[in-house]
């Protein structure tokens, strides 16, 4: 079969206009094109594939014509890389419409989490009604006494589920009462070491918490009270709490842990704790965001994707359950342990339900 190679060209007055002729968008920061023609009897494919100084792949128009008819689709493709400018070159998630000659669209999303001790890179593929992925999945839901339902899950696939979450369905920092939402659609939270997230489920959907008990807007749990006590009344006479996080050795982190589970106990709503304590926040979840260190310069330059970093408790509500990602999860998976009860009991040091 003969080979087609594309044909390199530089992006100047002369091919910009010619481009331009052929219907074809120059992106931003674009430096130069390649471009391959491939014939056929009735048909033919036309590529454009645009690139960047460092010649990484910023888009890519496919141009395929019947000859005959002269019916056109389009597919096109754009980049991001986890850091554009590095040397490693890592795409992060390419998006990609394809235009019917109808004029019909249709939408895909590929998404790319790239493991920092380079094992195999993990990828998602939506089109909007079904998602293909090659993650690392556990055996299902663990439901414990309280009729908590959680689901284990990878930090590669945590990370695919939040960058679908705008402000609006994620409690980012400062971690105080200022960022809690309540909803009924997808929500989350994530990197929760020493904090503390509470849940509050009912009614209204969920009420989310994470509250940072080293800030000093949390440092009077009489707010904190006041606003978890709004919110059990807001989600109705059978509402439900969960409280995750903390640890013994953070005196703050500690007290405000036990303040909530107090509270829920006094005012006897049904809850669930779920306390890191010491020896896994400490021990096994390794906390690699030191400044100067070898993790630190592999994550500034794009080695691995960021969320790897991120250490602690990864939290996603969906459909009624908590979506649980977390280092423990990572290592036991990768060991071949899918089993949902045990994954969710060697991420936590003390478990009441």
């Amino acid at each position: 079969m003969l080979k087609i190679s594309p044909t390199r060209i530089r992006l100047n007055q002369d091919s910009l206009k010619w481009l331009k002729q052929k219907k074809v968008e120059v992106p931003e920061n674009a430096y130069a094109v390649e471009h391959i023609l491939i014939p056929k009897f009735k048909e033919y494919t036309e590529m454009f594939t645009f690139k960047d100084r460092q010649d990484l792949r910023l888009t890519q128009q496919k141009n395929h014509v019947n000859k005959i008819t002269k019916e056109k689709e389009i597919q096109l493709r754009e980049y991001d890389y986890i850091k554009r400018f590095d040397d490693y070159k890592k795409i992060e998630e390419i998006r990609q419409k394809t235009i019917s000659p109808s004029g019909e669209e249709k939408k895909e999303i590929w998404r790319f989490y790239h493991p920092k001790d380079n094992s195999t890179v993990r990828f998602s593929r939506n089109d909007g009604q079904k998602e293909v992925n090659n993650y690392i999945h556990s055996d299902g839901i663990y439901t414990d006494k309280n009729g908590l339902k959680i689901r284990p899950i990878s930090t590669a696939e945590y990370y695919n589920k939040r960058q679908d979450l705008d402000d609006k369905h994620f409690v980012n920092a400062p971690w105080t009462l200022k960022e809690s939402i309540t909803t009924k659609d997808k929500c989350g939270t994530d990197s929760v070491q020493e904090c503390t997230v509470v849940g509050i489920y009912g009614d209204k959907g969920l009420s989310l918490n994470h509250l940072n008990p080293n800030n000093k807007a949390n440092e009077d749990f009489r707010y904190i009270e006041w606003e978890l006590l709004e919110q059990l009344e807001q989600q109705g006479k059978n509402a439900k709490a969960f409280v995750i996080g903390s640890c013994e050795e953070d005196y703050f982190s500690n007290r405000q842990f036990e303040n909530i589970i107090d509270l829920f106990a006094t005012e006897k709503v049904p809850f669930s704790s779920y306390k890191t304590g010491d020896k896994v926040l400490y021990g096994p979840f390794k906390r690699d965001t030191r400044i100067g260190s070898a993790d630190a310069k592999k994550f500034r330059y794009g080695g691995a994707t960021p969320i790897e970093w991120q250490s602690g408790q990864h939290i996603i509500y969906e459909n009624g359950e908590i979506q649980l990602a977390n280092p423990v999860i990572d290592a036991e998976l990768k060991k071949g342990n899918t089993n949902p009860k045990e994954l969710v009991k060697k991420s936590f040091t003390k478990i009441n339900t």
